[in-house]
């Protein structure tokens, strides 16, 4: 037969470390197979007294150092004066100065009949939609005769 016996204090001693695994009085496997002990821990020399709350709520405090904004916004400024004021213009800006509608053919006058659809339906204002709808369907008529 298997002797359980001197297995049983090996087993209650993993089963303490399972438990408590970071106990400091059942650290050692001399202490652990003594047994759990009622002696408090004192508080001033745990390692909880070093513990700060507001870690819990605010997270582990960022340090900066004093002058990381000042280098911060200086190279902001150098970049915005290099992108705003001194770069000269290029083909790519000019082509970023075009409107969407001028793009896309067809785009306004869709965009324009929905909203009017829309204005419709909700009871509001129509003259300046059915005004530039007017416009649009004048310029394609002479875009038609230009073509004939």
């Amino acid at each position: 037969m298997y002797r359980i016996k001197p297995l049983l204090p090996i087993c209650s001693s993993c089963l303490r470390r399972l438990t408590y695994p970071n106990s400091r009085l059942l650290s050692s496997h001399k202490e652990a197979s003594e047994g759990y002990s009622d002696v408090p821990i004192k508080f001033s020399t745990s390692p909880a007294s070093k513990y700060k709350a507001s870690t819990s709520r605010m997270g582990v405090e960022n340090t900066r150092l004093w002058y990381e904004p000042y280098v911060i916004l200086s190279c902001l400024t150098v970049f915005l004066v290099y992108f705003c004021i001194l770069r000269e213009e290029n083909d790519i800006d000019k082509e970023l100065d075009k409107s969407l509608y001028s793009r896309i053919e067809g785009l306004e006058e869709t965009q324009l009949r929905l909203s009017l659809k829309y204005n419709l339906d909700n009871g509001l204002d129509t003259a300046d939609i059915v005004h530039r709808l007017q416009e649009i369907e004048e310029v394609k008529l002479r875009m038609s005769e230009n073509l004939n």
